[in-house]
């Protein structure tokens, strides 16, 4: 075959004008070779030896000088060992989900070329100020699959399109999606046995279950094949992306890297990702983040990057746009202690619901993929992991969780109604919080995976978002989230890009927040309560309402001091976590305007009108 030197300049394969441009690296000086298959039957077609003049160092970059490249796929190697590109930006093999018939080929997968037109983008990229910032997260597959679809819609990005609109009503701006890069859902192992003349062989044993998640390494460069649609799979993730920018939302995703990805590695990917499907952001997970050379990157200065630890270093030298983001389980654990009686602390509880930093921000979720559903977080008081296969010692064993008085699901009326109503706590305290909201998807549907805390395995009910079988209580619970979400949206002072003072830096005679127990302005929050009123004045962000927001995790009720603000009109309860007639969001009078009572375990939002704004 004909070939000449390449440029060296990007990784992986590119076509050119007169044939296809590889560009790779080695270890040692092995002999290594491009191997060339027919994408149909993956049967060799032919192996192209790479000659050293194609070499700098343990580079190598040639034009292999051919046609037909939408025929072809291939893998590279390297002495005897043959394996796939990592930079490869299509993979072929994996086009059908879960397809048991790859353990005849051994599960072998290949890298695929590009041969698609330029994709001509319609949307431009959305841009979301991260104080507006609303998050839906969920996983391609698990969020399709029980939503009423039809088959060529469920499990893809078709059914994403499809399903999205209705995220979109309820106020969400942006979606995270877990892995939808290439990865291996196939579980097995290699086992060794005994052939002729004593020799052993190694051949792949199956096993139970799928690698639903996609958690376990994978081909970070190439979109999901069995989610976009095989050989059409970057021009479709293209399009789904491009979609949902015209919606106005931002698309997130959601990276684990394997402890063997090299920092230069990681960094090319996310680039990959930023400069060929406009990607909004990334979650990170992985030990091995070079989260200080992502934070420092030109290319990612607008885009928004979410880690569970980012030092205080990196934090503190943020002075650009706001990008960089903690996410971690900090306020979902501090809000099931205090709500649950689990030796929380109110003033834990106040500080996480008002952190915030001009710098950087924070992500606040009350259940998330790597734990309970909310459902369960209130019907179950230990994990139920069995059915995962591994004596459920899987899964996390802290959850700050509690079943009511039931394990698990029951017909009891009062423990239902009270579950609810704790459902309805954790969503509250969410959204009323400074920070970026973040929800599980499901979670708005009363969503259960029977107890089962990891169900990264669970290719089925309890792995997929339970969308059907809609009842009252399901709706209601999806209608109080497009409520809350409502409300935060028009009330910016919950959603401040600066911190709070909590001092009258404005001289508006009352400090940006303030505490309120029995007695108003309360000016210590001991460690015996459990029942805090917060006093948002709505003049700080020139808004002529102000919020005051009543949490009472005592078990009785309790009276909290209704602070007296200047020129204002009365107080007015908006909504009661305990009582349903108050889940329209609509002004009620009340009589008392020096002081609330709060039922137990419940939240009140009250708010009241500035006859006109100071200037």
């Amino acid at each position: 075959m004909n070939m000449r030197i390449g440029d060296f300049r990007e990784y992986g394969t590119n076509l050119t004008s007169d044939g296809m441009m590889f560009t790779f690296s080695t270890e040692g000086d092995l002999p290594c070779s491009i191997l060339l298959y027919d994408i149909k039957s993956f049967k060799l077609v032919e192996e192209v030896t790479v000659l050293d003049e194609f070499r700098i160092g343990n580079v190598y970059s040639l034009v292999l000088i051919k046609k037909g490249w939408n025929k072809l796929c291939y893998r590279l190697k390297s002495g005897k060992n043959t394996f796939v590109d990592p930079y490869a930006k299509i993979i072929n093999g994996r086009d059908k989900w879960n397809d048991k018939s790859r353990f005849s080929r051994e599960c072998l997968v290949y890298g695929g070329f590009d041969t698609s037109k330029e994709y001509l983008w319609k949307n431009s990229k959305v841009n979301i100020e991260p104080k507006d910032l609303i998050i839906y997260k969920l996983h391609m597959r698990g969020f399709t699959m029980n939503h009423g679809l039809k088959t060529s819609e469920k499990g893809n990005y078709k059914g994403l399109l499809t399903c999205i609109h209705d995220v979109k009503k309820m106020g969400f701006n942006a979606i995270e999606i877990q892995p939808m890069y290439d990865f291996e859902e196939l579980r097995f192992e290699m086992v060794s046995k005994t052939v002729e003349n004593g020799r052993f062989e190694y051949c792949i044993n199956p096993l139970d279950k799928v690698n639903f998640w996609g958690y376990d390494g994978g081909y970070y460069m190439a979109p999901k094949a069995s989610y976009f649609g095989g050989k059409d799979a970057i021009s479709n993730c293209k399009k789904m992306v491009d979609e949902i920018h015209g919606m106005g939302m931002e698309v997130i995703m959601e990276i684990s890297f394997s402890e063997d990805c090299q920092d230069d590695y990681i960094i090319d990917c996310m680039w990959h990702w930023v400069k060929n499907f406009k990607v909004d952001g990334f979650h990170l997970l992985g030990v091995l983040i070079p989260i200080e050379e992502i934070s420092k990157h030109p290319g990612f200065a607008d885009t928004k990057i979410f880690y569970d630890n980012i030092p205080d270093k990196i934090l503190l030298s943020e002075k650009n746009s706001k990008h960089m983001f903690v996410y971690n389980n900090g306020f979902q654990n501090v809000t099931r202690q205090i709500q649950n009686h689990m030796q929380g602390s109110m003033t834990q509880f106040a500080n996480f619901m008002r952190r915030q930093n001009s710098n950087y921000g924070f992500v606040n979720y009350v259940a998330n993929s790597n734990g309970f559903t909310l459902f369960d977080s209130v019907s179950y008081g230990e994990k139920h992991n069995e059915d995962n296969g591994e004596f459920n010692r899987d899964g996390d064993n802290i959850n700050f969780s509690f079943n009511n008085g039931v394990e698990g699901k029951t017909k009891n009326k009062q423990i239902n109604s009270f579950r609810l109503q704790q459902m309805r706590n954790a969503l509250s305290t969410m959204f009323l919080s400074q920070a970026v909201p973040l929800l599980r998807s499901g979670d708005e549907v009363l969503n259960t995976q029977n107890g089962n805390n990891n169900p990264y395995c669970q290719d089925n009910a309890i792995g997929w978002v339970q969308y059907s079988a809609n009842s009252k209580a399901k709706e209601a619970m999806k209608d109080f989230v497009k409520k809350l979400i409502t409300f935060r949206q028009n009330h910016q002072v919950l959603s401040q890009e600066n911190p709070m003072k909590m001092t009258d830096y404005k001289h508006i005679g009352m400090p940006d927040l303030s505490y309120h127990g029995w007695e108003p302005w309360l000016m210590f929050i001991g460690e015996e309560l459990k029942a805090i009123g917060m006093l948002y004045v709505g003049e700080y962000v020139d808004e002529k309402e102000n919020v005051y927001v009543a949490y009472n995790f005592h078990y009785d009720q309790v009276e909290l001091a209704l602070p007296k603000v200047s020129c204002t009109k009365e107080w007015k309860l908006i909504m009661n976590t305990a009582e349903e007639e108050s889940m329209d969001f609509k002004e009620k009078c009340i009589d008392n305007q020096q002081s609330v009572v709060i039922p137990g375990n419940s939240i009140s939002i009250y708010t009241a009108k500035n006859t006109k704004l100071k200037k």
